[in-house]
């Protein structure tokens, strides 16, 4: 085996988007406790789709013993604020494999103005972040030299905002610009040109830079 064809193949598939990571998406269903997977969601957990019952107990179950008080402090504050959260973990499948999930996701309210649903995605970065953590996020970025500015500047705007790290904010901007067919640079020029226009001093800044996150795919060449 070439391990330096193998560690170039590394960083050019984390520089260019190639691969792209796994990714489920959910529906909480506050009032009845009932909790939706997709079929790609019960995968990422390690189970065959409609193998098991997903709870909110799952969950908290499936994380990495070392990850799950802060799962659960999350889950809850997410559920009683509604506001947007991306939150990165480990789990544990039913194999014993440890992956790196990223959950990206926020509650949606009532006429009542109560959270009743919880919706959002789970990624899992785990190939993601043993390339970058490996390689290091500038050497896997040696291809976009020119972008690097301004991803590095997206990626604080997700560090800064929901307190995750930098391989954690560069599997989700990667992720992104994968499923909705974008350039990493075009979205993280979008990211970083939202934010500056955000209203810092709305004591819902949180939730606002949740929302630029979420939807900057959507302004991209706006």
């Amino acid at each position: 085996m070439d391990v330096r064809n193998s560690t170039s193949k590394a960083k050019n598939e984390a520089a260019t988007g190639a691969a792209p990571c796994p990714v489920g998406t959910f529906q909480y269903d506050v009032a009845n406790d009932a909790l939706d997977w997709s079929d790609s969601l019960f995968q990422i957990y390690g189970y065959e789709p409609g193998e098991i019952r997903p709870t909110t107990a799952l969950l908290v179950e499936a994380s990495h013993p070392d990850d799950r008080a802060q799962v659960v402090r999350v889950l809850a504050t997410t559920l009683e604020t509604g506001v947007g959260c991306v939150h990165a973990h480990r789990i544990v499948t039913p194999a014993g494999e440890t992956r790196h999930i990223v959950i990206v996701g926020s509650g949606v309210r009532n006429e009542s103005g109560e959270v009743d649903r919880f919706t959002g995605y789970a990624v899992d970065v785990t190939r993601t972040t043993e390339n970058v953590v490996s390689a290091g996020v500038n050497d896997a970025l040696q291809s976009v030299v020119a972008a690097r500015a301004v991803i590095e500047q997206a990626k604080g705007v997700l560090m800064l905002a929901f307190g995750v790290d930098a391989d954690t904010a560069f599997g989700v901007l990667s992720w992104q610009s994968q499923t909705y067919n974008l350039k990493l640079r075009a979205l993280a020029e979008r990211v970083v040109a939202d934010v500056a226009c955000v209203d810092r001093s709305n004591e819902n800044l949180r939730a606002q830079m949740s929302h630029v996150v979420l939807t900057a795919h959507e302004r991209v060449g706006s």
